[in-house]
């Protein structure tokens, strides 16, 4: 969408996010010409302007990656000349404005205006081409609101509310000052439609020198003389819908939607929960659609009807009691006196809140529209009126943003909150602080135009924030709206209670089940919780929208949800009901802990994904009831969930609950209960305590004999105790079979690593690789691949590191694991960069700070960082790799992040010819870094060192050797060449002799012999 604030969404109406100014100007510029090839050369200049990047082909060809990944590969096309966007033109809002402004028709021409939400390309303001084109649309829009306006007046519509500031606006647009004119004269106010006509000759005289056009003078004329065909046309308008008096926000697409469902059927239902916004969306689009009904728009408000006898006399006399004479009801009565008024009318009837009469108006409404060919239906109600013919459209709730806040003022919901509050609480702004809090209280209250308003009502006593805290008790909160309106739409409690009330004894007791489960429920999970069959409940609650069906989860909205805990509360069930949910919620966890490492784990994970929300409030059931078994045993069944969805966070959150509960555990979860303490322990910064927690979990473990779970497995890698891992590893390894023996096996890779057993380490992880391959299992797999990766990098293969670093990214793809996915591009952009490809290392490196993006955490993004500065340093971009070490210097950076950092500024100085620059650097590296940094740290100082003293920099190359345990092919010899260098000095033998003499030293020795004293 450009008319407004830049926006893509899929073909279901999902927002797809482009975050980047460059991103939203090549989707923009070729959104402009849909269907159209742009050129190389216009999308250059109009993303970069007159100074595109050397290399811009490739600038822009890395730009069409990145956005093909967000908006999926086949929407933008490749072409010899360019590149095209594959979608139809009205896909587009800009083309779709251009086609219905061409039109001519009334209500063409409002869906035309309808699509605008704001400035033409508003985010994109500063471009060439994104200004002259809004500059081109505001005057499409300008001529098309004229057009409209024109038609408007024709027709016999009010228009003057509007016209006055679009006319004052534009003083020297003469059509509109014409139309000025005509609105005020023909609302019996000549005089001010001759000041209207003196002030536009004295404007257009003062700014252009000219007189008023012969058509403007003419005009003129015409209400000098009183001319009768400028009278007024409004009084053979006959409606009886009410002139609004605030804005209308959003739903233009529901408006378009509709007004296109009246003009192709004859029975249009809106349905949605109370307070969606059902009645005012519905007399919108009467208004709208007024063309339709050349005999009048009438709308019949049901909602004081108690008796369903009652519908059809209500119907009559609201079409009746604005013609001055009511009609009576004859012998045949008033369903028969309807049918003789409508029989020859091209009328459109709205009939709005028939819910509770809903049998009675699809009985009325049927017998109608087969006895009035012309006449055309829009009713408004909680569930259909189930008449043959019926048109059904849903209403949604207004938008607000999922994630950032930074184009908040874009989305309905926050818009309409703000318009609201402005009208209680006139300084009322949206800036960065009432921005979130605004956000916050359109998501508690799920979009719901009436709650908002409700709550933007209280700004004038409240703070946003105060009143994004008080959503708990949102009842007694919004209890205070319009006077004027109808009573059950003055408080929260009554909209709900209007729809409520209504439910039969096992509607509402199905509802208060409902009610417990957060994240929405399966049809097995309200059978067994509830213990009824609960589908013909179910499906009346659907019906009735206080129940939504997304694709097999019933959900309802929080307002509703909040609704029903109250009366289950009242009921004295809550404490049985919240039970029965935990308790089922324990049972499918439990089961879905072994599935997640076998072949079946994405079907496992969905499942979790989608119950995640009810799995934490069967956690917060146990805390409330201070049930410490229940809630170790869910934290111990969901951590490996956790762990692979990486919700560090959350997990130390619900582990620090559980276990601060008081009370024992059976002996068996003993162990289970001490390694999630040690793993708290750790994230609360103590890793000594961590360690001697885990390992007194793991000596436990061992005495009580059993299986050994997979946390207690786990939990001394993830505290990075590799001795205290593959003591572990080594002990259970017996008693191990599927994927924790396969586990445990990787474990004692990398242990066997680390003590220099490169060959062995190799044969552990690749009988890994073949276990997991067996199992079906994704991210041990994926994990085994990426160090067999590591191996073939320092063996010198690097494309054998890149494939199989390819395969564990599809895996982790699969998985969903964004932290893995951008680790791993980061590794295979690395590879590129050292194989000499630096289009396909950037293109990479691009994928990575995509996945980066969409990290719930920042935590590891260093790492990425490191890799993104030796890309650049392979690259010859020294400068730009300098200002992305500056990020990972920081104290607060790990020890080890600085010392790769360090390394690699001393590299960019000895690229510079910098080679004193280099020294205090390297000095950081060597004290701060781990084995691998310190090799690497030797190769850097040997390549310092290789020209002035060649005998001492083979020695150090021998070194690092020494330290890895194997020769590392991997790292800068191919661009600092210090081995080259030396052997080129000392000559082949020398060099062998020196360089033997390091290899042969120790890990100890080797470690004493390049770190600095």
């Amino acid at each position: 969408m450009l008319l407004g604030p830049f926006e893509v969404r899929d073909g279901e109406g999902r927002r797809v996010e482009i975050s980047g100014a460059r991103l939203c100007a090549l989707v923009a510029r070729l959104a402009l010409e849909p269907g159209r090839v742009v050129p190389f050369d216009v999308l250059t200049a109009a993303i970069w302007g007159e100074r595109p990047p050397a290399g811009s082909a490739n600038a822009l060809q890395s730009l069409v990656s990145r956005t093909r990944r967000l908006v999926g590969h086949a929407a933008i096309e490749s072409h010899p000349a360019g590149y095209r966007l594959a979608v139809e033109a009205d896909d587009v809002d800009v083309s779709r404005f251009e086609r219905l402004a061409g039109t001519g028709g009334l209500a063409a021409l409002r869906q035309a205006e309808g699509l605008w939400r704001g400035p033409a390309l508003a985010d994109l303001a500063g471009l060439p081409f994104a200004d002259n084109a809004a500059v081109r649309l505001d005057e499409l829009r300008l001529s098309a609101a004229e057009d409209r306006l024109e038609l408007e007046l024709g027709a016999g519509n009010d228009v003057l509310a509007e016209l006055g500031p679009l006319a004052a606006a534009h003083p020297l647009r003469e059509r509109l000052q014409g139309l000025l004119m005509r609105a005020l004269y023909a609302a019996g106010r000549q005089a001010d439609a001759l000041d209207a006509y003196e002030r536009t000759r004295g404007t257009l005289s003062e700014e252009l020198g000219v007189d008023p056009s012969a058509e403007l003078a003419e005009l003129h004329l015409s209400i000098l003389r009183h001319d009768p065909q400028r009278q007024d046309r409004r009084r053979t308008r006959r409606t009886n819908l009410r002139a609004q008096v605030t804005s209308f926000v959003g739903r233009e697409q529901e408006l378009a939607q509709l007004a296109k469902a009246l003009e192709t059927g004859r029975l249009v239902t809106v349905v949605g929960p109370g307070g969606a916004g059902k009645t005012r969306l519905a007399a919108e689009v009467a208004e709208r659609s007024a063309d339709l009904a050349p005999d009048g728009v009438w709308l019949a408000e049901l909602a004081p009807v108690t008796d369903p006898h009652d519908v059809a006399n209500a119907v009559l006399t609201a079409i009746g009691g604005r013609d001055g004479a009511r009609f009576e009801a004859g012998e045949g009565g008033a369903a028969e006196r309807l049918e003789e008024v409508f029989a020859q009318q091209g009328a459109l009837l709205v009939l709005d809140n028939c819910e509770h009469v809903v049998s009675a108006v699809a009985e009325l409404v049927d017998r109608l529209l087969g006895a009035c060919p012309d006449l055309r239906v829009l009713a408004t109600s909680r569930e259909p009126l189930a008449v043959a013919g019926e048109s059904l459209h849903p209403i949604p709730p207004l938008e607000w943003p999922a994630g950032s806040t930074e184009d908040a003022r874009g989305y309905s919901a926050v818009r309409l909150f703000a318009e609201r509050a402005v009208a209680v609480r006139p300084g009322f702004t949206l800036d960065e602080t009432t921005t979130r809090a605004v956000v916050e209280i359109c998501r508690r209250l799920d979009g719901m135009p009436l709650a908002i308003e409700l709550a933007a009502a209280r700004t004038r006593a409240l703070s946003v924030e105060q009143i994004a805290a008080k959503l708990d008790d949102r009842f007694r909160l919004l209890s205070s709206g319009s006077r004027t309106a109808l009573p059950r739409h003055r408080t929260l409690q009554a909209v709900v209670d209007w729809s409520w009330d209504p439910l039969s004894g096992e509607e509402r007791e199905l509802a208060m089940v409902l009610a417990v489960f957060p994240g929405g429920a399966t049809l097995e999970g309200l059978e067994a919780v509830s213990g009824l069959d609960p589908l013909d409940a179910l499906t009346a609650l659907v019906d009735k929208s206080l129940v939504e069906l997304s694709g097999e989860r019933y959900r309802m909205q929080e307002t509703v949800r909040s609704y029903g805990m109250a009366r289950l509360a009242e009921s004295g069930q809550d404490r049985a009901v919240r039970d029965g949910h935990a308790r089922h919620f324990l049972r499918l966890a439990e089961a879905a802990d072994p599935g997640l490492r076998g072949a079946g784990q994405l079907q496992w994970l969905d499942r979790l994904r989608a119950e995640h929300d009810n799995v934490v409030a069967a956690l917060r059931f146990a805390a409330d009831a201070g049930d410490a078994e229940l809630g170790v045993r869910l934290v111990g069944a969901v951590w490996w969930f956790w762990f692979l969805q990486g919700m560090r966070i959350e997990s130390v959150h619900w582990m620090r609950g559980v276990l601060d509960l008081p009370g024992e555990v059976p002996e068996e979860l003993r162990p289970v209960r001490l390694a999630l303490q040690g793993l708290v322990h750790q994230q609360l910064g103590d890793p000594a305590a961590a360690q001697e927690t885990v390992q007194e979990a793991l000596d436990l473990g061992d005495r009580l004999g059993g299986p050994v779970g997979v946390l207690l497995l786990c939990a001394p890698m993830v505290l990075g105790d590799l001795v205290a891992a593959a003591r572990a590893a080594e002990r259970s390894m017996p008693g191990l079979t599927g994927w924790e023996r396969a586990f445990a096996r990787m474990t004692l890779s990398m242990a066997a690593e680390s003590k220099g057993d490169v060959g062995g380490a190799f044969t552990l992880v690749d009988e890994t690789r073949r276990e997991m391959e067996a199992l079906g299992e994704r991210w041990g797999l994926s994990s085994a691949l990426r160090v067999l990766a590591e191996h073939h990098d320092r063996a010198g293969d690097l494309a054998a590191g890149i494939e199989a670093r390819s395969r564990a990214l599809r895996l982790a793809g699969e998985l969903g694991v964004m932290e893995d996915q951008a680790a791993i591009l980061a590794k295979i952009a690395l590879s590129y960069a050292r194989s000499g490809e630096h289009d396909r290392a950037r293109s990479y490196m691009d994928a990575c700070w995509d996945c980066v993006e969409r990290l719930r955490r920042r935590e590891g993004v260093e790492y990425v960082r490191l890799s993104q500065v030796e890309v650049l340093l392979r690259s010859g971009d020294l400068e730009e790799a300098r200002r992305e070490l500056t990020a990972v210097e920081d104290p607060s950076c790990p020890p080890e992040v600085r010392a790769w950092a360090a390394c690699y500024r001393a590299m960019a100085a000895l690229l510079d010819g910098d080679r004193p620059g280099a020294g205090p650097s390297l000095d950081t590296a060597m004290e701060l870094g781990d084995l691998p940094t310190l090799a690497a740290a030797a190769h850097v100082r040997a390549a310092a060192l290789a020209d002035d003293e060649p005998a001492r920099a083979a020695y150090l190359l021998g070194a690092a050797t020494a330290l890895l345990g194997t020769e590392d092919r991997s790292g800068f010899g191919d661009l600092l060449r210090p081995a080259e260098r030396a052997r080129a000095a000392l000559g082949d033998e020398a060099f062998a002799a020196a360089y033997g003499s390091g290899a042969a030293l120790t890990r100890d020795a080797a470690i004493s012999a390049v770190r600095p004293a």
